[in-house]
């Protein structure tokens, strides 16, 4: 190939190169967009409920409506139950409550439907053992029960129904220490 033949090919390639990237730039590409401004967080957000996942997809965490109010589960990586704060109803107060590592409810603390405060441990079957509140006057009140939940010892005030013999029923003042028997029956009380 002599000299100019393989200019005249150099020159034709270089020129239909730059004929064909023009015209695919021009109809084959869209228009870049821009970055205007950094996108400004939103003042409200309005959803039923929001879902924390993990790199996986995995839920670890949904806030929204619960038990007739609104509520936040906390979830472990295995997606079992390990918390909740929520509002259960209208009528009563928040409460919070934490499971073990199988999603039983062992521990609760919240406020009754008059505002009282309270504590609730249970056992690994999720029965209630130990319950620590003030009573509606704003009286102290601790509870130890057996394993069928039954009422063993009161400390605090306690209202013991004596059916088998007046009915009435008798309330027992703040620094009263009361202990039950399996049938229920006061077996020791002091004052």
């Amino acid at each position: 190939m002599n000299k100019r033949i393989y200019s005249l090919i150099l020159v034709l390639g270089l020129t239909a190169g730059l004929a064909g990237g023009i015209f695919a730039s021009h109809f084959f590409v869209p228009t870049p967009v821009l970055a205007d401004k950094p996108l400004e967080p939103q003042k409200v957000v309005a959803a039923e409920e929001f879902r924390l996942v993990d790199k996986e997809g995995r839920i670890l965490s949904t806030w929204g409506m619960y038990a007739g109010g609104p509520g936040m589960v906390l979830f472990n990586k295995n997606g079992q139950f390990r918390a909740v704060f929520s509002l259960t109803s209208p009528e009563e107060g928040p409460v919070l409550t934490f499971a073990d590592k199988d999603g039983v409810h062992r521990a609760t603390v919240g406020l009754g439907a008059k505002r009282q405060p309270y504590l609730t441990l249970r056992d690994q079957a999720g029965k209630e053992r130990i319950s620590l509140s003030l009573d509606d006057e704003g009286e102290p009140h601790a509870v130890l029960y057996d394993q069928m939940e039954n009422d063993r010892a009161v400390l605090g005030t306690m209202e013991v129904t004596k059916i088998k013999r007046t009915g009435s029923i008798e309330k027992g003042s703040v620094s009263s220490f009361v202990l039950l028997g399996k049938d229920g029956e006061v077996t020791w009380k002091a004052p």
